[in-house]
């Protein structure tokens, strides 16, 4: 055999274990990567996706208010407000997981609570992971509820609508839309009172406006915070304030574009 035939053989040769070496690590990297990827969600863990509330007992304070959304990928916001302290929040995000009917929810690595699922609620386990009992026993409980959500603002944000805002007693609601005007309404008023849009101050999770056009003055404050309209099993995921000329009024909101 001449040289150049045998250096021609070891060099295909080299070229062909190259490239079995590396067709191997794509279709490695292509499994680790499609293994991220797609991330299987147990359907009886799907079930109890969804939000629940409930005033959990608290040793030593009236109650905590908490607030817990299960997102269908396994990811999960909480909120605890101890009544008495300040009404001091804790915000939790993380993840979740379910465990042949349990709920493990996560802070980091570490499991922070335990709750036992049921078709509508989340009864909180105590000690390895048992039912806690005595009389407060029945209290450790989160019950499921609905996002606000209403048909009729589906029409609203198609038209550019970014925000809502409701409360009662008295009824009111507001309208924000960021490219054109705020709108305050109220059965009480002769007719909704529409003024230009101005940009919010923004700090962390809050955004304050102060509106003054044609002698009326509206302030209004946006905290994103888990809220209950008191007449529904509706849960906003905001919070709102609203001094208009000087009258106070406190609900819920919804954020329906952008902000």
């Amino acid at each position: 055999m001449k040289p150049s035939s045998r250096i021609f053989i070891i060099v295909a040769g080299l070229f062909l274990a190259t490239s079995c070496n590396n067709a191997g690590d794509t279709t490695s990297t292509t499994k680790k990567d499609s293994a991220v990827v797609e991330k299987k969600v147990d359907s009886a863990a799907l079930k109890s996706a969804g939000i629940y509330s409930g005033y959990i007992p608290c040793p030593d304070c009236p109650g905590i208010s908490t607030f817990l959304l299960l997102n269908p990928d396994m990811t999960y916001r909480m909120e605890e407000t101890y009544a008495g302290k300040n009404d001091s929040v804790v915000r939790l995000n993380g993840n979740w997981k379910y465990d042949n009917g349990k709920i493990i929810v996560y802070e980091g690595e570490n499991a922070r609570v335990s709750y036992m699922a049921h078709s509508d609620r989340l009864q909180q386990l105590g000690a390895e992971d048992k039912p806690i009992s005595g009389n407060l026993g029945d209290k450790f409980m989160l019950s499921k509820n609905t996002i606000a959500n209403n048909p009729a603002w589906e029409e609203k944000k198609n038209a550019g609508l970014d925000f809502i805002g409701v409360g009662n007693e008295p009824f009111w609601n507001i309208e924000i839309y960021k490219n054109g005007s705020i709108t305050m309404n109220s059965p009480n008023f002769k007719a909704p009172v529409k003024m230009p849009y101005t940009d919010p101050v923004v700090n962390n999770d809050k955004r304050q406006y102060h509106v003054e056009a044609d002698g009326n003055k509206l302030d209004i404050s946006l905290v994103r915070q888990f809220c209950s309209d008191g007449m529904s099993d509706f849960i906003y995921e905001y919070k709102v304030q609203v001094t208009f000329n000087g009258k106070k009024y406190s609900g819920c909101g919804s954020l329906l574009g952008t902000l």
